[in-house]
């Protein structure tokens, strides 16, 4: 997939092109509700968006624009400037934080809609939880490479656990919308008051699948929830309701995992679908300082049997998030041997 890259001269709305992403486009607050103890919904307007895919992600502003101003410091001949702790604590943000698009959709005063799930973990994210309806907020994207749908007719199961559980929302739209109907969703969480998403009835406590879930565009598939303590449906891991799905699950078929968490998750997803034969896309999670492809903070290996070692260097923001279980190297049976 070719990297996004600024084209100068051109844009849209307020913003600049950047392929088929957009930079610095304003986004109005419509709301922002708690919807578990320390995830926010965040429901944006804008008037336009470039086409995107469940997968992708944007960068937000995590600050006002008049919140940089930059400062002089004193640069001594033998050294570099220092900053002490409390002066490190009020610096403002200046990168982008990255989001997954939770969900999209257009108004009926022909708005783009776009929902960001938010956990608080930072300044950047405790500043998202103090934006009041008609604040703006600076987004650019859609960023990345989203997952690959199949036909209809394959079996596919959307597994999330935390943070990675908002493009799964997404992504469920988005197969209502396509007429997929063969769809389970596993979704996990520590405890019940972490777990991001409404629910419409009680999960079972056996693991059976139910329409439980309060999806986007009514899509009515059924879900089964795991928490680590037992607290809200199936005491244990995702991967043990994955395991319990594939248990009830017609094995003659072969289904296909597309899955996002964080890696220790994914690690456990990668080995269990290889175990019982499935096919797996993953959405890894990574700090990215840009989201463009210039910053290589959020460099991962990718297998290449051409290479010294058997694997390469990729990007998470460009040829990622989204990616083939097998085309992981640390999520491949190489990287234990």
């Amino acid at each position: 997939m070719a990297r996004a890259t600024i084209v100068e001269g051109q844009s849209v709305t307020a913003g600049r092109v950047l392929g088929e992403s957009v930079a610095g486009l304003d986004a109005r607050v419509v709301a922002n509700e708690p919807i578990c103890r320390e995830h926010i919904a965040l429901d944006l307007a804008l008037s336009q968006f470039p086409d995107s895919e469940p997968g992708q992600f944007l960068e937000l502003q995590c600050a006002a624009e008049t919140s940089s101003a930059a400062r002089e410091l004193e640069w001594p001949l033998d050294g570099f400037p220092s900053l002490k702790s409390d002066e490190w604590r009020t610096t403002p943000v200046y990168l982008r934080r990255p989001f997954s698009i939770a969900d999209r959709w257009t108004d009926p005063h022909g708005r783009v809609r776009l929902l960001v799930i938010s956990r608080r973990v930072g300044p950047g994210t405790q500043w998202l939880e103090q934006l009041r309806p008609d604040d703006v907020l600076s987004v650019t994207g859609p960023l990345g490479r989203g997952f690959l749908i199949p036909p209809r007719g394959v079996p596919i199961v959307l597994v999330g656990g935390g943070v990675g559980i908002p493009p799964l929302l997404y992504l469920s739209r988005r197969l209502h919308e396509l007429g997929h109907t063969d769809v389970a969703v596993v979704l996990g969480a520590k405890t019940r008051d972490l777990l991001p998403v409404r629910l419409l009835a009680e999960p079972a406590a056996d693991g059976t699948p139910r329409p439980c879930v309060a999806l986007p565009g009514d899509a009515r598939y059924a879900a089964l929830i795991t928490s680590d303590d037992g607290s809200v449906g199936l005491r244990g891991l995702v991967t043990d309701g994955l395991a319990a799905w594939h248990a009830r699950a017609d094995a003659s078929r072969r289904g296909l995992v597309l899955a996002c968490g964080p890696e220790g998750m994914l690690r456990g997803v990668a080995e269990l679908t290889r175990r019982l034969h499935l096919d797996c896309q993953l959405c890894i999670e990574r700090h990215m300082g840009c989201g463009l492809g210039t910053c290589l903070s959020c460099v991962v290996r990718v297998c290449d049997p051409e290479r010294p070692g058997g694997w390469r260097w990729a990007l998470a923001c460009t040829d990622g998030p989204v990616f083939w279980r097998d085309e992981l190297f640390d999520y491949s049976p190489a990287a234990r041997a």
